[in-house]
């Protein structure tokens, strides 16, 4: 199971966003998916910002901190905000939600590795 479907997968078993992520890299980090879940930063916690690009932000800052600029710049021309409630509005407006945008940004993370 690659990382976006690991992050997804979690998303449906009932994690947030951000703890869907941290869980599904955990390997990358080189500690239990429990240890991941209490790294990752609450959503919302940073100015309303989405707990999936928070996530990503915090993911890259420990595994590769050069790419967390081009990861911010990723999200934003793929999302247009990263403001958690901006998100879902627009999102549901796009027949989407929050687990497609927690495997979207896996993706992203996953291909700056």
């Amino acid at each position: 199971m690659g990382y976006e479907e690991k992050a997804r997968a979690n998303h449906r078993n009932g994690n947030n966003c951000s703890v869907s992520l941290f869980k599904a890299f955990a390997d990358k980090l080189g500690i239990s998916e429990e240890e991941a879940a209490q790294m990752a930063p609450a959503p919302r916690s940073e100015g309303g910002k989405c707990g999936g690009y928070l996530a990503g932000r915090k993911l890259l800052e420990k595994l590769k901190p050069e790419a967390v600029e081009e990861f911010e710049k990723r999200f934003h021309e793929q999302n247009g905000d990263d403001r958690c409630a901006e998100l879902i509005m627009k999102r549901r407006l796009q027949g989407k939600n929050c687990n497609d945008l927690v495997g979207e940004t896996a993706e992203i993370i996953e291909s700056m590795l």
